[in-house]
């Protein structure tokens, strides 16, 4: 190896240690974000019995994927380790940050090809230095994983392209089927690759040639000059030669291989094609387990539009689908989803639809300035041919353009960034011309480090927390939750912290997630700040917020009185009163494998929440909503013997009538099944707020399971289908 070989693969390894050193200290530093039990769960199962099938809509998104975090987790588990919560986490979080080394590595290659080695260097370096990528490239969910599936295969791809060989083809097909394994918006490729293909059609037919010019090196552009050769079919344009009979055959002869190239180029056409095709097919029957595989149609409920479209042909609902069923009812899912939309919050806007700007502006304050300048500076240079790739700038730019239009227009759920993370790497790569453009040692050259050195500081500052990393453009993360909410900078990574650290060491009482206005110390996630909490919102300026993602406000009664006195109020639950249900954490369930509970936080926060939509826990969603039951669980047996509940959405007023208990009954876990406590079956339920007391149990769980309600219109609802909700759970020993 020659020495200028070594130094290039030691920056390289550099910057990549550098990289699993930050994420190692990012995965001590956030605790469980919102999916990525679920993620794991899900992969758990499918290492362990072969099953991906979707119990619920909250696995509407999960892959086999997630196999590779589970490894880690039942390998220690076999040999005896003991794997407890946070020490699953961590185990479940190693096989992503190799996922993210591996991203990074596959840049540093395709911008090194491109650009030279301190192109290959920069890409790198953007990508390992990126707080997005870093923020996700340590947890157990799909976001890292479809990046590097989409660019892998994107890359692959421009290989067989370049130079086009069975084996190169054969790597391609490979990486596109094993991308479908991550997400299903890595089905967006099949339109990447054809616009890619168009695109260079287009360019050919514009650079005057038949086929794509393949060379990436920025000389072969030139190469089409070759077409002064016609010139020479004029030369046998002399009459004698033209009178004779037998020269006109040469035309014809000329023709058939012209009509004879159709064919050929069609078959072309059609053998990558084919190869992906299989490529897909086998990935997905090997990830999946061959679940079910050739089920129709005709063999499932489809619950999206298009899928129920499709379903209603006559002939095509009967056809055998030769992928696993799971993943089809994945893809239904998702396409309900998609669609269904999402309150989202954009720079003071709310709207229920989303809106068109959303990842574009989510991109322009969220990744680094010094990255933002470098990519315009290479847009720059290829838009004014100073730094070319004939035969790159499609595979570049087609993906990114193409999903962030896809997610500006068609998708409604605008929740985060991440769902704009496949498109960074392509930038990254795309912004390694840069380095390209001058020597170093050259003012340009001095410039293009500025401007890294500029995203390197900007990185740095936010470690080891980057979920709530916003650049300097509206001044750094402070102001981020002005601009954006839920996963862009709290995805309940710090909600451990604050219940178990930090409220214990507040040197006053804390309030945590309060359902109304209420005086003392108040904690709220910046998830919930926006939509949540606008009398927090809008009258109250944060006292410090803690690690970018919880702030802090002192509020006085006096402030309540002047701001929000007609607005419902919390009432807090005395501290000597000897609730136990903050103690342990909130559990729910539903009769239904396709019905779940959101908001258990709320049962157990030492509050009785006030009239607020997002404060009682529900079942979900609320399509088909069916009976459901809401409890605490402990990690030690604690003696129970009476129970406070509100069994409804709210608490007082005319609203509480809406969604109120009417059948209910309070249960306790033996250590081998639910039994009903005595004396607590109720029918016909009238009152927002019941009180129960029985002979005392020790256990680990207890629940209230809620059999009929009333509707939205305050009328009893069908029995067995309908909302269930609850407000409140207090639990005392006596």
């Amino acid at each position: 190896m020659t020495k200028r070989r070594m130094l290039e693969v030691g920056a390289a390894g550099a910057l990549l240690a550098l990289f699993a050193w930050r994420e190692l200290a990012a995965m001590r530093a956030d605790g469980p974000t919102v999916d990525e039990r679920a993620h794991l769960a899900y992969g758990e199962r499918g290492l362990a019995r072969g099953a991906f099938d979707r119990e619920s809509p909250m696995l509407n998104s999960k892959m086999p994927v997630s196999v590779l975090n589970a490894l880690p987790v039942t390998a220690a588990a076999r040999l005896g380790v003991s794997v407890d919560a946070p020490r699953r986490l961590w185990l479940g979080r190693l096989p992503t940050v190799a996922l993210g080394l591996l991203l990074g590595w596959l840049v540093f290659h395709w911008a090194r090809e491109l650009f030279g080695v301190r192109g290959g260097l920069l890409g790198l370096f953007l990508c390992t230095f990126c707080p997005n990528v870093l923020a996700h490239s340590h947890l157990i969910t799909t976001d890292l994983a479809t990046a590097l599936g989409m660019f892998a295969a994107t890359y692959a791809f421009w290989r067989w392209r370049q130079r086009p060989g069975a084996w190169r083809l054969a790597v391609a097909a490979a990486a596109f089927g094993a991308a479908q394994l991550t997400k299903v918006t890595a089905l967006f490729l099949v339109p990447i690759f054809l616009l890619i293909v168009l695109v260079e059609l287009v360019r050919a037919r514009v650079a005057g040639a038949e086929t794509p010019v393949g060379g990436a090196r920025p000389v072969q552009p030139a190469q089409p000059v070759q077409p002064v050769p016609p010139v020479q079919p004029l030369q046998p344009v002399q009459p004698a030669e033209h009178a004779q009979p037998a020269q006109p055959v040469q035309p014809a002869e000329h023709a058939q291989p012209a009509r004879a190239a159709a064919p050929g180029r069609l078959r072309g056409a059609l053998l990558p094609a084919a190869a992906l095709l299989a490529g897909a097919i086998v990935a997905l029957n090997v990830g999946f387990a061959g679940e079910k595989t050739l089920t129709p149609l005709s063999g499932f409920a489809p619950v999206s539009h298009p899928f129920q479209a499709l379903a209603a042909v006559p002939l095509l609902r009967d056809v055998p689908i030769p992928v696993p069923l799971p993943y089809l009812t994945g893809l239904d899912m998702v396409a309900r989803d998609v669609r269904a939309g999402t309150m989202t919050f954009l720079h003071g806007r709310f709207s229920a639809r989303g809106f068109w700007d959303y990842y574009l502006v989510a991109a322009l304050i969220k990744l680094p300035a010094g990255t933002l300048a470098l990519v315009a500076l290479a847009a720059w240079l290829a838009a004014t041919g100073r730094v070319r790739v004939a035969g790159a700038e499609a595979f570049l730019l087609v993906p990114p353009v193409f999903l962030l239009a896809y997610l500006s227009f068609a998708f409604e759920l605008q929740i985060g960034l991440r769902y704009l993370l496949p498109a960074l790497p392509f930038l990254f790569v795309f912004a390694g011309r840069a380095a390209a453009w001058r020597p170093a040692a050259s003012p340009r050259g001095a410039a293009v480090g500025v401007l890294a050195a500029w995203t390197g500081v900007s990185s740095l500052a936010s470690h080891p927390r980057y979920i709530p990393y916003f650049n300097e453009l509206i001044g750094g993360q402070r102001n981020g939750y002005r601009w954006l909410t839920d996963s862009n900078l709290d995805w309940a990574q710090d909600d451990d912290y604050m219940r178990e650290v930090y409220a214990r060491r507040s040197p006053v009482r804390l309030w945590i997630e309060p359902g109304g206005p209420i005086a003392g110390r108040v904690a709220v996630g910046l998830r919930t700040l926006v939509p949540r909490h606008p009398w927090l919102r809008d009258h109250f300026q944060p006292l410090a917020l803690v690690h970018g993602s919880w702030a802090i406000f002192d509020v006085t009664a006096e402030q309540i009185e002047r701001c929000c006195a007609g607005e419902p109020q919390a009432w807090p639950v005395p501290d000597d009163a000897g609730d136990l249900a903050p103690d342990g954490q909130g559990i729910g369930g539903s009769d239904s494998p396709d019905v779940g509970v959101r908001f258990l936080d709320k049962l157990n926060d030492r509050m009785l929440g006030a009239n607020s939509t997002w404060d009682a826990a529900r079942s979900s969603p609320s399509a088909a909503p069916v009976a459901a039951w809401f409890g605490i669980a402990w990690r030690e047996p604690r003696q129970v013997g009476r129970v406070t509940a509100y069994p409804g959405f709210f608490s007082r007023g005319p609203e509480s009538r809406r969604f109120l208990a009417l059948d209910y009954v309070l249960q306790w876990w033996d250590g081998r099944a639910w039994v009903d406590l005595p004396g607590t079956r109720v029918t016909g339920n009238r009152r927002t707020h019941v009180e129960h007391g029985f002979p005392p149990v020790r256990t680990t769980r207890l629940r209230l399971r809620i059999e009929r309600e009333r509707n939205e219109q305050g009328t009893e609802a069908v029995p067995g289908v309908f909302r269930a909700t609850c407000l409140e759970l207090a639990v005392y020993p006596r």
